[in-house]
């Protein structure tokens, strides 16, 4: 029996999913940003180890009415 809680399914985690290059550019145009100003989220996070997200990958979260977010992974402290 595995023991292990899959957080993704869980109803207060919105969906997350990686960005591919030309996604990334097309958000930071339009929030005209660079990918240094975004937030962080550090790669040891239970989601971007999931996605088996990089450092330097750009992660969409839908929190659906709310708006889409977007972070940078950045390594582990």
């Amino acid at each position: 029996m595995n023991s292990e809680i899959d957080i993704a399914n869980h109803y207060l985690v919105p969906p997350h999913r990686v960005l591919s290059q030309q996604e990334v550019e097309q958000v930071l145009n339009k929030l005209g940003l660079s990918v240094q100003n975004l937030p962080k989220i550090l790669a040891n996070d239970p989601q971007v180890v999931k996605l088996k997200a990089k450092v330097g990958n750009v992660i969409e979260i839908d929190r659906g009415k709310e708006g889409k977010y977007y972070r940078l992974v950045v390594p582990a402290l």
